[in-house]
């Protein structure tokens, strides 16, 4: 995959064998994980304050993030709301021959909470 602007990931984690099955490839667990947390810390940075993740799109996999890759999670933000914010999340793989691989994009919203786990403004924390 050609990169044609450059974009700074909000979050690239090495795939190691803990994340892989027994074939060698990641399971859509670690990785919805990994999306979750690039997610909440540009949710969290925006709130200034906790975000908790309340919808997520279903998301299909282009192709396997293999172990060894550099997984590269980038964030759009799509819509601010009052107390909530949808972002769209792009997950590439580094290869380890440096090729770069589109995985999955999925659109996440989070709402922004205060200590009891209610939700409040965002920018009130």
């Amino acid at each position: 995959m050609e990169q044609q602007e450059h974009r700074t990931p909000v979050l690239r984690v090495r795939a190691l064998p803990t994340s892989t099955n027994a074939y060698g490839r990641v399971q859509a667990g670690w990785l919805m994980s990994q999306i979750d947390m690039a997610g909440s810390l540009d949710a969290e940075r925006l709130s200034r304050g906790p975000v908790t993740t309340v919808a997520v799109n279903a998301f299909q996999f282009a192709a396997p993030i293999l172990l060894g890759d550099v997984v590269d999670l980038y964030v759009e933000r799509l819509r601010i709301g009052q107390k909530s914010i949808t972002l769209k999340i792009s997950v590439e793989a580094e290869r380890m021959d440096g090729s770069h691989i589109r995985i999955t994009e999925v659109i996440a919203t989070f709402v922004a909470i205060d200590p009891d786990g209610k939700s409040r403004l965002l920018g009130d924390a």
